[in-house]
């Protein structure tokens, strides 16, 4: 029978996990029992090895669990960053590519949602909660046309940084979005910035 089989399994690594710990137990015991009766200079001196072994010990165990978080992190740096400068192009295409001076074809409205809820997978899966905010919070301006296209994609970029480990440390506010722009001033002109999101607009459209 099956289940009998199991259940003497089971029962064979109780009594033996069970057998491992009484005899520890025996030995620890007498140990204890030595270093009572020694001599105060034995039992420092054996007490002092002990420990030296216990810190070495711990210092290598902190230090595998250092060196495997630092692989996991690089890792997992390497699949954002992939995924990250992919979202890059695809809005630069969208800013660039409505300018006759460059050559480049902006995605198609079902391209971009497409390629949109794949980006959120990403995020799901490895964002930051700054990314994910930053995500949500660009597309509920995107629905809804409250706020300002550039402004949030500024503040996406900034987290997207952050969550890759580079520093926004000495950015003006707008720097990142204004890269793209081939006067930057623009985005600090509310006349003029109005005209390139209502340009933008007409060609989604």
């Amino acid at each position: 029978m099956a289940w009998l089989k199991k259940a003497l399994n089971i029962a064979l690594a109780i009594a033996l996990l069970g057998g491992i710990g009484y005899f520890a137990w025996l030995l620890f015991s007498k140990f204890f029992h030595f270093l009572s009766e020694a001599d105060p200079s034995v039992f420092a001196a054996v007490v002092g090895a002990i420990a030296t072994v216990l810190v070495g010990l711990g210092g290598v165990f902190l230090t595998q669990i250092q060196l495997r978080k630092r692989a996991a992190d690089e890792a997992h740096r390497s699949i954002k960053v992939e995924f990250y400068k992919e979202f890059l192009d695809v809005v630069a295409k969208m800013i660039v590519g409505n300018s006759d001076n460059v050559d480049i074809t902006p995605p198609s409205e079902q391209e971009l949602v497409k390629y949109l809820v794949e980006f959120k997978t990403n995020i799901m899966l490895w964002g930051s909660p700054q990314v994910i905010n930053a995500t949500l919070k660009f597309s509920e301006m995107s629905s809804t046309g409250k706020g300002n296209m550039f402004f949030c994609l500024d503040e996406l970029y900034r987290a997207i940084r952050d969550d890759i480990g580079l520093s926004n440390k000495g950015l003006d506010n707008r720097q990142l979005i204004k890269m793209y722009l081939s006067d930057p001033s623009e985005l600090d002109d509310p006349e003029k910035l109005q005209a390139i999101l209502s340009e933008l607009e007409t060609d989604e459209n």
